[in-house]
């Protein structure tokens, strides 16, 4: 495969025109408009990007602006509704395009864009890619007065050998909350997901997909939401769904000059209402249906804020239909014909009971609700046991009435920035359990509070943490390098990326937003108010591999384009923006580094000035782990790094692995990066570790016949299991029969612990080579260290 390092202009991009173009936005019912785009805040910014509105939505297509995370242009990338004054809304999405091959890289040489039908009662646009050894192209149209985008696809096998491949269209919000297809829940799906967050680095893709593969649907289409927006991805094709269902998939196997096709619609609306949702799919699917009414009210009789009925199907949410605005919050929606769980909620007010209903063909029912009671207030005072001081915290509601629909109110808190240790929100009443925790899982137990909220009423809850270990006073930092704020599909402000990473028991703060440092320099202030340090970064993010790269001078800009440019350039560009550090982000993923290196789709090939690889939380690490131990293996210094590439902090944990890093007194961020990049570090999801006598990325010189050890003091909140010593073959000093072998590193001793707290000491075997930890906790959770460098020293040379 061929790839190119020209200029957008140069790779093939055209523009046909068929009939009458328009440079500026038209009267008529539909319009195509060429330039940048008109919907706030939207990132189709160039001269020849493509603008299509109707009276109920606009979306902007990228011929000449560079899309997200390297994809070919020809995509969406700004979709918004028409408010009720006739004003567009905020852009709505970072992407929405079709996918050849789930997020792998895109080897892409041209795009031809031509506009079809440009009338006031139809637009229509047809983009032509090639993927690789496949022609994809995809036509959008719209219609007047429709809330529909209509997509559809075909992609061709231009090549000489079957394609097997996992393909369909896409939809990732850049803001707001997701409403996953639903299905039947999977037990693999969960069980992978606790795997990943303990650090077992065994469970894998292909568990989720056999599973997906037994699943009963119960629709196919997923829903982005806030409260005064939605569009929903309708997708009739879908099979599997990946990204909590951003990515609509089927597998299909092309042979040589076979075609295969696809049709989609994208449905924008003006509400976080998915009664619409639910028309659109029954009027595609042509099925019977009945009709729901009633109103929602307090039992005093007031009306309930964002009164909204809730649908459940075979005990799974299914849709939400919202109440108008009234006194008597007065409600009506259709539902396909079939039985239903039903029930009343509002913003931050109890829930109702529970209904069975079934809804007959063409049969109009009533059913009203008259006892959701008034949101309550709870405050929290959080401190630390040993220290009495206020403490960052997070304050989770483990039991009791957790809102389905996010903007009706959170199941996640943190304490506030400016008032450390202080909470106060307001809840439906009931009986709740909540956990308040400071670094939970690493420097301390959750504390469990269990509360009653009473309407109209505060509660005051005082929570101490009980904190058993402070790594800053041992020299060592502890940070998530791998971490979003609110840029593409990142919905975490800078304020929330803070208050989260100090609940979390983090020592610095990061920020690694895609091919964007907007958010840095606000983020430095919050720092520095605190007096926390800040590693300013950027996630480089080509079609092919993610780069993190650290620490990023202030102002500084990606000039790169990395939809076009190769590795040698993306990296060069990163230096010149001051980074002392790059990091290949989940490097095996489909489009990790490494794993486009072995198939032969990164631009430019291998460059050696990757410092760093992560071990990245969500994702099987295992190849990436065996990789390194090759790397030591061959003397070759490249060291892990750690993140949880957390998006959406009230429904993803920060730092849920982090990359402890020796320091010895509170860094800088060149000097927290420097020792990062010289492997003074191991990564945790856990366990914390503080050796004694020698460094990790340190090198041991040895002689023969003088013993030598190396010392550890290990802690574990959760309790401590075991620990493990590794190495190179050439540290074996047995036989191999009687080691434990991985892939490229072998286990030297093994040790069981017990307890919170113990000291370990091992000896080190009389070869050069390397060694090092993998220490585990009673919750299976496990920590990683970067090696210990071993070197035979002959007496002859002396």
């Amino acid at each position: 495969m061929k790839f190119s390092t020209l200029s957008p202009a140069l790779l093939g991009i055209s523009l046909l025109v068929s009939g009458s173009l328009l440079s500026h936005a038209s009267h008529a019912s539909v319009s195509i408009t060429k330039g940048k785009t008109a919907i706030p805040h939207g990132n189709a910014t160039a001269d020849k990007d493509l603008t299509i509105q109707n009276d109920k939505l606009a979306f902007a297509i990228a011929v000449d602006s560079a899309p997200p995370w390297g994809v070919a242009r020809g995509c969406i990338v700004d979709i918004a509704n028409v408010k009720e004054d006739g004003t567009l809304s905020n852009d709505r999405v970072a992407f929405a395009d079709f996918i050849p091959n789930n997020w792998s890289s895109w080897p892409n040489t041209y795009t031809k864009i031509d506009i079809l039908k440009d009338t006031a009662k139809e637009a229509a646009v047809n983009i032509k890619r090639d993927f690789g050894e496949t022609e994809v192209s995809t036509t959008y149209r719209l219609f007047e007065g429709s809330d529909l985008i209509r997509v559809e696809t075909t992609m061709t096998n231009k090549g000489d050998s079957d394609l097997a491949l996992l393909s369909g269209y896409t939809l990732w919000p850049d803001s707001g909350y997701k409403f996953a297809v639903p299905s039947e829940k999977s037990k693999t799906t969960d069980a992978m997901e606790e795997s990943h967050a303990s650090g077992d680095t065994h469970a894998t893709e292909t568990q989720v997909t056999e599973t997906q593969a037994n699943k009963v649907w119960l629709a196919d289409r997923f829903v982005g939401y806030g409260e005064d927006w939605a569009i929903a991805l309708h997708a009739p094709y879908m099979t599997e769904v990946k990204n909590q269902s951003r990515d609509l998939y089927t597998n299909t196997v092309l042979e040589p000059a076979q075609s295969v096709s696809f049709t989609g619609d994208y449905q924008v609306l003006p509400r976080g209402n998915l009664a619409p949702v639910v028309n659109a799919e029954i009027k595609r699917k042509n099925l019977d249906k009945g009709t729901l009414l009633g109103r929602v009210t307090t039992p005093d009789g007031n009306a309930v804020e964002k009164a909204t009925i809730v649908v459940l199907k075979d005990d799974v949410p299914y849709m939400w239909a919202l109440g108008n605005e009234s006194e008597t919050s007065e409600y009506s929606f259709n539902l396909p014909v079939g039985n239903y769980e039903i029930y009343a909620t509002g913003k931050r007010h109890s829930d109702s009971k529970t209904h069975q209903v079934t809804i007959q063909k063409d049969v109009v029912q009533t059913l009203s609700f008259d006892e959701l009671n008034a949101p309550g207030e709870v405050s929290f005072n959080v401190s630390d046991i040993k220290t009495k001081g206020a403490i960052d915290a997070k304050i989770i509601i483990e039991k009791g009435n957790q809102p389905l629909i996010e903007y009706l109110g959170s199941r996640t808190f943190f304490t506030e920035l400016n008032e450390q240790g202080l909470a106060t929100f307001a809840l439906a009443p009931g009986d709740y359990l909540f956990s308040v925790s400071y670094g939970a899982g690493f420097n301390a137990k959750m504390d469990l509070k269990s509360v009653t909220v009473k309407a109209n009423t505060t509660t005051n809850i005082a929570s101490a943490i009980d904190v058993e270990t402070y790594p800053t006073q041992h020299g060592w930092y502890a940070g998530d390098l791998h971490h979003h704020a609110n840029v593409l599909e990142g919905s975490t402000s800078p304020n929330y990326l803070v208050r989260s990473q100090l609940a979390a028991g983090l020592n610095v703060l990061f920020v690694s937003d895609h091919d964007s440092t907007k958010n840095n320099d606000y983020i430095q202030t919050l720092a520095d108010k605190r007096g926390v340090p800040f590693i300013p970064s950027i996630e480089v993010s080509p079609s092919w591999g993610h780069f993190n790269a650290f620490p990023i001078d202030s102002g500084a800009q990606l000039r790169v384009d990395p939809g076009v440019d190769d590795i040698h350039a993306i990296i060069a560009d990163i230096r010149r923006m001051g980074a002392t550090v790059i990091a290949s982000n989940h490097p095996y993923i489909p489009y990790g580094y490494l794993s486009s290196l072995e198939k032969g789709t990164a631009p430019g090939g291998f460059n050696p000035n990757i410092d760093l690889f992560e071990l990245n939380a969500a994702v099987n690490n295992e190849p990436t782990i065996n990789k390194a131990h090759q790397f030591w293996n061959e003397g070759l210094p490249y060291y892990f790094t750690a993140g949880s590439d957390t998006h959406d902090v009230w429904n993803q944990e920060s730092g849920l692995n982090r990359l402890f890093v020796y320091t010895g007194g509170k860094p800088n961020a060149k000097a927290f990066a420097q020792a990062a990049k010289d492997g003074h570090s191991y990564v945790s999801y856990g366990p914390v570790i503080y050796p004694k006598n020698v460094m990790f990325g340190d090198t041991m010189k040895l002689a023969k016949a003088q013993t030598q050890t190396i010392s550890f003091d290990l802690v574990a909140v959760n309790g401590l299991k075991s620990v493990r010593l590794i190495g190179s073959d050439s540290t074996a000093t047995t036989t191999a029969t009687n080691k434990q072998r991985a892939v490229n590193s072998v286990v030297l001793e093994n040790k069981t612990l017990t307890g919170d707290h113990e000291s370990v000491s091992f000896e080190v075997p009389q070869a050069s080579g390397w060694v090092a930890l993998v220490v585990e906790d009673n919750e299976d959770r496990k920590a990683y260290t970067n090696p210990i460098w071993l070197e035979l020293v002959d007496e002859s040379q002396f």
